[in-house]
């Protein structure tokens, strides 16, 4: 993985992901490649394998002898170079719970409001419910609601686990008024993609991803050049489900959003990505939207179904117009250069942050492809080895399904036993000892629920302040650490502006060292700051006049609310300068009318 890091490799291949070891090891293992793909060398499930030696002597690399590891290491990545492999992606199992009511309300009578508001507490009440069961046991989900007028009118939960690792938490219910319905969405847990020309390029492709969640969802992919590549819209659309479509496309850089702060989906999405999120300073209304909508079908010879389409175009548009300037300014310097390199990497590194003359810099043509040797006729005993290899694959399958099948004929042994211990126990009258030790497990599991609730709280603030992360490296956000006082400033290294809590007054000795070696500016979370600024004759700006997160020890501020709050306080700090200059001069005009009238009266 420190090889990995510190080269920064586009793909790590294997001749056998299973070699990492099970489904969970594999998973673990490419959750630490970062921008890097697995690569399977010797085939897939569908399009068949074939033994690493016999790929090896394809290659002219080897004679078909047995390979020892650090041989097949190199036999694995010149078979990437060339173009052979297969690209593992990875899908996590998804189960849907739908919570809706059973009768339609109709036109009613005296009762028919009563009858709503009973239905739509109950929805609500229940998905309040398996939210707190979700959120204590650690389970990742989304949450899409329809309001009602008296609570709401259905929830639905994508949750990102398997049907029965949900068994104990969610069970199917339907009474005369309320339907919850569990379904699993079944889907492959990896997927191998054939390498080759077209699909590199494809993965390559830098996308600007917008995305308007809800019941119904939105979708919109354009890549770094304003072209809109996809364009959708769904109902219950899940985060694997928008994985996998980005995932055919290209590669995710930016989730935006058309609301601010953005839904907790894009969020994660953004997390799980290693790409940025894109939010407006504010929420973008519908007249904006729809203009944006308007211009993108004329120009592009698109149609925008619905809102959601609509609301996720904007969004994703709204992103590239915020990196267009720099976009623009990327291929005219690789223009001007006349350099060889990959226009769409240079994009996304500047948007990560990185000079254009860096990014440049750090960018190489690739080296021409290695010509392929012409491949003979399969022999018999080659076929015989991949014969030997698939059949080996097959028993391995099979001793692994066998394994599973006994572990779940002993799970329903010990689940028969549980229910007959069950019974036998209903039958029996519980002790007093009993209704104790009951009571105090009820407590228990009362505070084990409000500690996952305050871990699950805290993993909400950890995405918030990655996000935030986010904005700082590519330069949209800026940080200040928290001071107590002025005098506390004095002690640290800072040589650009500082942020106090409170604006203490100052004192001679204070004022002198403040003079002395003075900041550029001063953010004042409490206090008068033109008292500061009368005195010290620097910009001071308070803290509420900026967009800003506030940390215990740190605030992260957007960096245009700054720059506007920067300007408005050198225009007063010009001001007081101006009229400190006229009370001067009216002071010493006075003194001269006074000594002239005393002149006079000698």
């Amino acid at each position: 993985m420190e090889l990995v890091r510190l080269h920064k490799v586009d793909a790590v291949a294997i001749d056998n992901i299973y070699e990492l070891g099970s489904e969970q090891d594999i998973k673990s293992f490419m959750s630490y490649l970062y921008n890097a793909d697995l690569i399977q060398i010797t085939g897939s499930p569908i399009h068949g394998f074939k033994p690493l030696s016999v790929i090896g002597r394809e290659l002219g690399i080897t004679r078909g002898e047995k390979l020892f590891p650090l041989k097949s290491a190199e036999v694995c990545a010149r078979a990437v170079f060339s173009g052979q492999g297969f690209v593992v992606k990875l899908f996590d199992p998804e189960t849907r719970v739908t919570i809706s009511r059973r009768r339609s309300f109709g036109p009613g009578g005296m009762s028919a409001g009563r009858f709503r508001r009973s239905v739509q507490g109950a929805i609500l009440s229940l998905a309040k419910g398996i939210e707190s069961a979700l959120r204590t046991r650690g389970i990742d989900y989304d949450l899409s609601l329809k309001k009602g007028s008296h609570g709401i009118e259905s929830a639905s939960f994508i949750i990102y686990a398997p049907r029965n690792q949900l068994s104990g938490i969610i069970r199917p219910l339907r009474t005369s008024s309320v339907n919850v319905k569990i379904t699993p969405l079944f889907s492959r847990s990896f997927d191998y993609a054939p390498i080759g020309v077209k699909a590199e390029q494809l993965h390559k492709r830098h996308l600007i991803v917008g995305v308007d969640p809800g019941m119904v969802s939105g979708l919109a992919v354009l890549d770094l050049n304003g072209n809109v590549v996809h364009l959708s819209s769904g109902r219950g659309i899940s985060r694997g489900q928008i994985t996998r479509i980005v995932a055919s496309l290209g590669r995710a850089l930016i989730f935006a959003s058309d609301v601010r702060p953005p839904p907790s989906m894009v969020l994660k999405l953004s997390a799980s990505h290693n790409a940025i999120t894109y939010f407006p300073e504010q929420s973008l209304r519908t007249s904006e939207k729809l203009e944006i909508v308007e211009k993108l079908e004329l120009e592009q010879k698109i149609e925008v179904a619905d809102s959601h389409q609509r609301d996720a175009l904007s969004a994703a548009f709204k992103a590239y117009s915020f990196y267009k300037n720099k976009l623009e300014q990327c291929a005219s310097h690789v223009k001007e250069l006349g350099v060889q390199v990959n226009l769409d990497d240079i994009k996304a590194q500047v948007i990560k942050g990185m000079s254009i003359k860096d990014a440049i810099a750090s960018s190489t043509t690739p080296p021409p492809e290695r010509p392929l040797r012409k491949k003979r006729k399969t022999s018999e005993r080659e076929l015989i080895n991949v014969l030997e290899s698939k059949l080996l694959n097959i028993q391995s399958e099979r001793d692994s399904l066998s394994l599973k099948v006994k572990a779940l004929e002993e799970k329903i042994e010990e689940l028969e036993l549980e229910l007959r211990l069950a019974k036998r126990k209903e039958r029996v009258p519980a002790m007093p000892e009993t209704y104790e030790m009951e009571r105090r497990i009820g407590a228990l599991l009362g505070e084990v629920a409000k500690l996952r609730a305050d871990l699950e709280s805290e993993k909400t603030k950890n995405l918030k302040m990655l996000s935030e992360m986010a904005s700082l490296a590519s330069g949209v956000s800026l940080i200040f650490y928290k001071y107590p006082s002025l005098k506390e400033t004095l002690r640290s290294s800072s040589e650009s502006g500082v942020l106090v809590k409170k604006a203490e007054p100052l004192n001679d000795d204070l004022k002198k060292e403040l003079k002395r070696s003075p900041p550029k500016f001063i953010i004042v979370q409490e206090g008068q700051p033109e008292v500061l600024m009368f005195e010290l004759e620097i910009p001071v700006i308070p803290l509420r006049e900026l967009t800003f997160t506030d940390y215990s020890g740190f605030v992260i501020v957007e960096k245009s609310s700054f720059e506007r709050a920067m300007e408005v306080s050198r225009q007063k700090l010009a001001n007081l300068s101006t009229e400190k200059k006229k009370k001067i001069k009216a002071m010493f005009e006075e003194y001269q009318l006074e000594r002239m009238r005393e002149l006079n009266r000698a």
